[in-house]
């Protein structure tokens, strides 16, 4: 069948109207894609282990799938809106990617191997902000110049050793981006985004991530939405940097979730959804996985398969249960290969976030649980979290089981996958659990819908020889439960089948003691060796401290209560943790809820925790900047922060939008009162690890409130990187440079 033909989109009127009234709870909830029940993202009645397919067994699949989650076809709809050595011989001390995982390298906007820079210009996706006579001393205000909407990200390579210091000696903008047709044969029209950049020293090659697509999760309960994406990986020889040249592209049918690079492999976790030419069912009958399957290609050479269908896997259960049509893709990638060699495994259903340790791929989704009255879902407090586990050697992968645990990944999808750490085999999982939400109208849940075999609410599935998945729940829920919003489960590999099986979980019947208090959030989550180190949330920041060390039975070794929260959490040394947040004030004296979490948040916090007594961590120092308004780009993107250390002093910089200047009074309050923008720059800071000190350097400022509003832009894009003791601070794409004490004057932009 042509793919390139008829491109007539299934939908059912459900699905606007279902998505209409629900779409503010599930995207701050997260989730998987479709799912079924009209693009809700919710799951309802199924499993979480994967089966082996076939070309049979998935064709059925897609085929039973379509008819039963699209009982209507529609008109297609319209199209919207839509540290190395440097090569010198020189020793160089330099800053490298803020990672999760040590030897696991993460994508990101600006890379460097000490002497060039590598990084990307973002051109239209930072917002100008401007402080209105309307909004004065509040929140600032985004606006998009239309003059910059239609151009594309640019990749720039920098030489710090140039003739008059840091000199561009390379660029490429849209058009050598855009070059090449997609999988499918054709070209978009949308100008390129570069999700980040990797640089393999090795072979001397720069590798670049690049979609049409930007802000995909605020359409991930859509799975329509990731019809017709791609993904390109470019390629760019960097051997010699002056005369950089594009070597090839690979082009992939599907949206790029997230990527990492260990060693001399390059991964991808894709996400695509087939889009239907069919138009009745005895069409649909005819199909097979070549017509539902991604493709992709190199550079504009004949279109194939990412995926074969004996390499797929699909989510276990009845047939035609409402199953998921996503299809996520696991991709390997031969950097050191010119031929591109690329491997791959995919299964059909859902991911929202991705954590990589040294051995496995974990994928995860939340799913909701409901119950069917009168065409009325009723959600119960059940939220639980399906896991899927790749172990990933070179381009090899190795299905190695599933499981599901309580709760979910939280609100913010950088912090995902720091909600998860594996050591010695075991994988530990962070969640949050609350109360869902009321009722919405679905339809009636039919008898042929409902899976065989174990209870229908919930996790408490219990084991079988033909049930992969081992729930973490009994099948009562014991009374702790509903008083810990934060669930620590720890899950092994099941030695007789595709299995995570639970060790153990907190709080439990044993150890009751909950982590948190009703009504707190989960924010920053961070694993060192045997220790979890947990901050909710609501009037003070609560920071727990979980022994890990004995796995059959984690407990809370101690407790930190402070003002303010952390949204991120860094370690400085092995008894040293700094926490980057807000500060906060209680809201119990005006009889306020604050900004809904019992305080009103101030400007932004830096905690130095010494955790050396894990039963008694205590706040050694911190610093607080700006009023209330003030942000950090680290508190959406850890990628943000850049640090280095030199002797016993460690570096740490950070972009900042200082507010603190003319408050506004309107509401009575100065807790709430916001603060008018003053300025951006980089914030510099040495911390002392002997004496256990921030001290804070000179910011560099780039742009104040006296400036034009080009200048004033958002810092969600900002980037910097430290080498020997100068630093380089990207700021909407520009480069800045300064001495690391900041003693000589600021050079820039570049």
């Amino acid at each position: 069948m042509n793919r390139a033909l008829l491109k007539t989109t299934v939908k059912t009127v459900f699905l606007m109207s279902l998505m209409a009234a629900s779409s503010v709870f599930l995207t701050a909830c997260g989730g998987g894609g479709r799912d079924g029940l009209g693009g809700t993202g919710i799951t309802p009645i199924a499993k979480g282990k994967l089966s082996r397919s076939d070309e049979t067994k998935l064709s059925a699949y897609f085929q039973e799938s379509i008819k039963n989650n699209h009982n209507k076809v529609l008109d297609a709809p319209t199209s919207e809106n839509a540290s190395e050595d440097s090569g010198t011989g020189a020793s160089v001390v330099t800053s490298s990617t803020n990672v999760q995982e040590t030897g696991v390298d993460e994508a990101d906007l600006i890379k460097t191997n000490g002497r060039y820079i590598y990084s990307v210009e973002k051109v239209s996706s930072n917002p100008i902000y401007l402080d209105t006579e309307d909004n004065e001393g509040g929140p600032s205000i985004g606006v998009v110049p239309q003059e910059t909407e239609e151009k594309s990200d640019a990749i720039r390579i920098m030489d710090t050793q140039g003739d008059s210091g840091l000199v561009e000696i390379n660029r490429f903008t849209s058009d050598e981006l855009s070059i090449g047709e997609g999988p499918n044969g054709e070209s978009s029209e949308e100008p390129w985004r570069i999700a980040g950049i990797y640089l393999h020293e090795t072979k001397k090659r720069l590798v670049a991530l690049a979609s049409p697509k930007r802000n995909y999760y605020t359409r991930w309960f859509d799975s329509q939405y990731f019809s017709n994406q791609e993904t390109k990986v470019l390629f760019f020889d960097v051997n010699d940097p002056e005369n950089t040249q594009r070597e090839s592209t690979l082009q992939f049918e599907g949206q790029l979730i997230s990527s990492r690079r260990r060693g001399d492999t390059l991964y991808l976790i894709l996400r695509h959804y087939p889009d239907y030419q069919f138009v009745d069912n005895e069409r649909l009958a005819t199909t097979t996985t070549k017509d539902f399957l991604p493709t992709y290609r190199v550079d504009n050479d004949q279109a194939r398969l990412i995926s074969k269908p004996q390499d797929c896997y699909v989510e276990a259960g009845k047939v035609g249960q409402r199953a998921s049509a996503d299809i996520i893709t696991l991709v390997a990638v031969d950097l050191k290969s010119d031929t591109h060699t690329v491997n791959s495994q995919c299964y059909v259903g859902s991911a929202e976030a991705l954590y990589a340790s040294q051995n496995a791929l974990y994928l995860a989704t939340t799913r909701w649980d409901y119950q069917a009255n009168n065409g009325v879902a009723a959600y119960n407090s059940k939220v639980t979290t399906d896991i899927h586990k790749f172990n990933y050697d070179g381009l090899d992968f190795d299905y190695r089981g599933s499981g599901e645990v309580d709760g979910h990944l939280g609100y913010k999808q950088d912090s995902k996958s720091f909600r998860f750490s594996e050591s010695q085999g075991l994988l530990r999982v962070v969640t949050f659990d609350e109360d869902q939400w009321g009722t919405i109208g679905l339809p009636e849940v039919q008898a042929e819908d409902t899976v065989e075999e174990g209870p229908q609410t919930g996790g408490g599935n219990s084991a079988t020889d033909n049930d992969a998945t081992v729930s973490v729940d009994d099948a009562t829920s014991p009374p702790f439960r509903a008083k810990s919003p934060v669930l620590l489960s720890i899950l092994e590999e099941s030695p007789t089948k595709k299995a995570l099986q639970l060790v153990s979980k907190l709080p439990n019947a044993e150890r009751p003691e909950p982590i948190g208090l009703p009504g707190e959030r989960l924010y920053a989550t961070r694993y060192i060796g045997n220790r979890a180190y947990v901050v909710t949330f609501r009037v003070t920041d609560p920071l727990y401290v979980l022994d890990l060390s004995n796995p059959a039975d984690p407990f809370i070794a101690g407790e930190l209560k402070v003002n303010g929260y952390s949204d991120y959490l860094h370690p400085v040394s092995e008894n040293l943790l700094l926490g980057i947040g807000k500060d906060a004030i209680p809201s119990s004296n005006d009889n306020s809820n604050g900004d809904g979490r019992g305080a009103w948040y101030q400007g932004v916090k830096l905690s130095l925790i010494d955790v050396s007594d894990p039963s008694s961590p205590r706040e050694a120092d911190k610093i607080i900047i700006g009023k209330r308004g003030t942000e950090t780009s680290v508190l959406s993107d850890h990628h943000a922060l850049t640090s280095v250390q030199v002797g016993d002093e460690y570096r740490v910089a950070i972009p900042v939008r200082l507010h603190e200047g003319t408050p506004n009074h309107s509401s009575g309050n100065p807790a709430s009162d916001y603060y008018s923008y003053s300025k951006t720059g980089l914030y510099r800071f040495e911390i002392d690890i002997d004496n256990q000190q921030i001290n804070k350097l000179p910011a560099m400022v780039v742009a104040d409130a006296s400036d034009r509003p080009s200048r004033q832009m958002s810092i969600n894009n900002d980037r910097s990187v430290i080498i020997d003791d100068t630093v380089y601070y990207m700021h909407d794409g520009k480069f800045w440079v300064q001495d690391w004490q900041g003693e000589d004057d600021l050079v820039g932009p570049e």
